[in-house]
């Protein structure tokens, strides 16, 4: 199969080709675009759970830190009147 050059090894692309290989792309990007509304709406949900997470998180350091002081200070107590003892 020769083109109209000669060229033995010519490819003849008709329109009919081009046509449906546009037609391919545009389904891809549109399953592309859906799949990107997907994240985002993946991202938000986990962006939710993460700050869900941090702000209970942060109900306990409070209390924790001040059972930390008190018990530094009542060893504190206990090591200074062993000491004067």
């Amino acid at each position: 199969m020769e083109d109209e050059r000669g060229d033995p090894l010519g490819v003849r692309i008709g329109a009919r080709e081009i046509y449906d290989e546009v037609v391919g792309l545009r389904g891809d990007v549109q399953r592309l675009g859906q799949q990107g509304e997907n994240v985002d709406e993946t991202l938000e949900d986990h962006e939710s759970r993460i700050r869900g997470l941090e702000s209970e998180r942060g109900k306990f350091v409070l209390p924790v830190a001040l059972i930390t002081a008190v018990a530094t200070v009542v060893a504190a107590g206990l090591t200074v009147a062993r000491l004067a003892g």
